[in-house]
């Protein structure tokens, strides 16, 4: 396993840390540990796992009507190209 170093964590930070570790029974580490996790899989899914959703819910694309691409499309014009 790798070792992690953070530097200049305010103290109300890791009051608020070690307070929940206490609460939870566990070490500071180990609470640390436990709220990075949760943290990064309650991330936002990638583009691909959202376009796989989409398509999932929506169906193939052939034969879509433009209000199936409503949550996915700018709602701003966009911008003036000459060509």
């Amino acid at each position: 396993m790798s070792t992690l170093t953070l530097k200049q964590v305010p103290d109300s930070l890791l009051e608020r840390l070690r307070a929940a570790a206490h609460r939870e029974r566990r070490s500071a580490n180990q609470q640390a540990l436990y709220l990075l996790e949760q943290a990064l899989e309650l991330s936002r899914p990638s583009f691909g796992e959202a376009l796989t959703r989409f398509r999932d819910e929506e169906g193939p694309p052939d034969g879509r009507t433009a209000s199936a691409f409503d949550g996915v499309r700018s709602k701003e014009r966009g911008r003036k190209v000459s060509l």
